[in-house]
């Protein structure tokens, strides 16, 4: 199980901080850098959605950003969150290795379940649009073949 509440920078050699550090001194007119300095200052239950996203696409902290928001739709017992990055999220999840999904399988699949058994995504009615639906439907798809075994 990982702590939650380390620092980001905790999980860094003092090498690979040091370089943040530099990088972020360097480029400091690029957002990027800044970010992930700013972002190694912070433990994972206070990265937002958006950084969880940003952290898998720019692959830095993958496997923690992956265990964060595993963690969260597991916590809140649902994938939906009522806002843009619910469908990133989850294409962000879906696109992550079979190795790294397969190391939080019953909490995937409980996840998977729990959308399934309870058609929720019929009832995002609200916020989401039947192609979005659709999707959103083959993320869990994706994520379902990938943890198969």
């Amino acid at each position: 199980m990982i702590n939650r509440k380390m620092k980001l920078k905790e999980f860094l050699t003092n090498e690979e901080y040091e370089g943040v550090i530099q990088n972020a001194i360097q480029y400091s007119d690029i957002s990027l850098p800044v970010w992930y300095l700013e972002i190694t200052g912070k433990c994972l239950c206070e990265l937002s959605k958006f950084d969880l996203i940003r952290c898998i696409r720019q692959d830095v902290f993958k496997d923690l950003a992956t265990f964060e928001i595993i963690e969260r739709i597991d916590e809140q017992n649902t994938s939906f969150y009522a806002d843009i990055d619910s469908m990133e999220m989850m294409e962000k999840l879906a696109s992550i290795s079979p190795e790294m999904l397969l190391a939080h399988k019953s909490r995937l699949d409980r996840m998977i379940e729990n959308v399934e058994k309870n058609n929720l995504i019929d009832f995002a009615d609200i916020w989401m649009f039947d192609e979005q639906k659709e999707t959103f439907q083959d993320y869990i798809n994706i994520i379902k073949n990938k943890i198969k075994i």
